[in-house]
C-alpha cells in the first residue's frame, strides 16, 4: 500500500501530477489517495523530492547514477545472454532464487497481482517433465508416425514448423525426458481477466533473466509450461494453482553446463521509418 508521511510532505503536487490512475488529489493541503482506484504503480514514490511517499513505510532510496551500467556494459550483457538448455546439477541457493525473482516486480506491468511459483525440487521437476513427455509421445504417435496424417498436416500448418518439431520430439523420446532438467523453474501465474497479464509476465521474466545473467546463472524461457501444464489437472495440482490462475510464462534457471564464448554480430531487426 502507498503511504504518505504528512510530516515530510510539502504538498508540491508532483505525485498528483504523475499519477496516471488519477487516484491522488490535493485536498485542503493534504494528498489523498483513492485506494480503490490505485494500481500501486509506485510512480508517486519515485517522483517525490521529499521522500514523503513510501511503500508500506519502507523508505525509498535516491538513485545512485554512478552505479548505472554504461551503454558498453549493457551491450556486453545483452549479447552475452543466450538460452541455456544444458545445466549443471548444482542446486541454486534459495536466497539466490528469491533475489532473482524479486527483480521481476520492477518490470513494466499492467497486472500487479501476478505471483511466482518456484520449483527447485528435483522430484517435482521430474513429475512435470513426465507430464510433458507423455504429451510428446502421444502427439508424435498421432501426427508424425502415420505418413498420411503428417503429409496432410504439413499442407495445412507451416511445413517448416512441422519439420522442426519432428526431430525435437524424437530427441526427447530417445533421451527419456522432454528437456534438460534445470535445478529450478520459476512460473509466473495470475488471473487472465486482467488486461495484458501474459505480456506483464514476460516482462517480469526478462528482468529475472538479465539479473540472473549478471550473477552468472543461465536461463531459458520455457514455453512448454503454458502449452502443456496450464490445462493439465495433475500439473495444476502439483503447482498449487488456484481455479482462477493460469500460467503466463516460465523460466528454467541453473548454472550453464556449456560456455558460450562469442558475441553474434551482424544481426539486425528490420526497421520501417515513417515520417519526414
Amino acid at each position: 500500500m502507498i503511504v504518505i508521511d504528512k510530516d515530510k510532505c510539502t504538498q508540491c503536487g508532483l505525485c498528483v501530477k504523475t499519477c496516471h490512475q488519477d487516484c491522488m488529489a490535493l485536498v485542503d493541503s493534504t494528498v489523498e489517495i483513492d485506494y480503490e482506484v490505485c494500481s500501486t504503480c509506485t510512480q508517486c514514490i519515485a517522483v517525490c523530492p521529499q521522500q514523503a511517499v513510501s511503500w508500506e513505510h519502507v523508505d525509498p532510496v535516491v538513485y545512485d547514477k554512478a552505479r548505472l551500467p554504461s551503454p558498453e556494459q549493457l551491450d556486453e550483457l545483452f549479447k552475452e545472454r543466450r538460452s541455456i538448455r544444458s545445466f549443471k546439477e548444482d542446486k541454486l541457493d534459495r536466497a539466490q532464487l528469491e533475489e532473482i525473482v524479486g527483480y521481476g516486480v520492477y518490470s513494466p506491468t499492467t497486472n500487479y497481482d501476478l505471483r511466482a511459483i518456484v520449483v527447485d525440487d528435483e522430484g517435482i521437476i521430474k513429475e512435470l517433465d513426465g507430464i510433458i513427455l507423455r504429451w510428446v509421445s502421444r502427439t508424435y504417435n498421432l501426427i508424425f508416425k502415420p505418413k498420411i496424417v503428417y503429409t496432410l498436416l504439413s499442407r495445412i500448418a507451416s511445413a517448416r514448423e512441422m519439420q522442426q518439431a519432428k526431430p525435437k520430439m524424437e530427441s526427447a523420446l530417445e533421451r527419456g525426458h522432454s528437456f534438460h532438467r534445470p535445478p529450478a523453474i520459476v512460473f509466473i501465474v495470475g488471473d487472465k481477466s486482467i488486461h495484458l497479464s501474459e505480456e506483464s509476465a514476460q516482462y517480469a521474466l526478462y528482468n529475472m533473466i538479465l539479473y540472473a545473467q549478471a550473477k552468472g546463472i543461465g536461463s531459458c524461457l520455457w514455453g512448454n509450461a503454458q502449452l502443456f501444464l496450464d490445462r493439465n489437472k495433475a500439473a495444476r495440482k502439483i503447482l498449487g494453482l488456484q481455479k482462477h490462475e493460469h500460467i503466463f510464462g516460465a523460466v528454467a534457471l541453473g548454472y550453464p553446463a556449456m560456455k558460450f564464448r562469442n558475441k553474434v554480430e551482424g544481426k539486425a531487426l528490420s526497421i520501417q521509418w515513417n515520417g519526414g
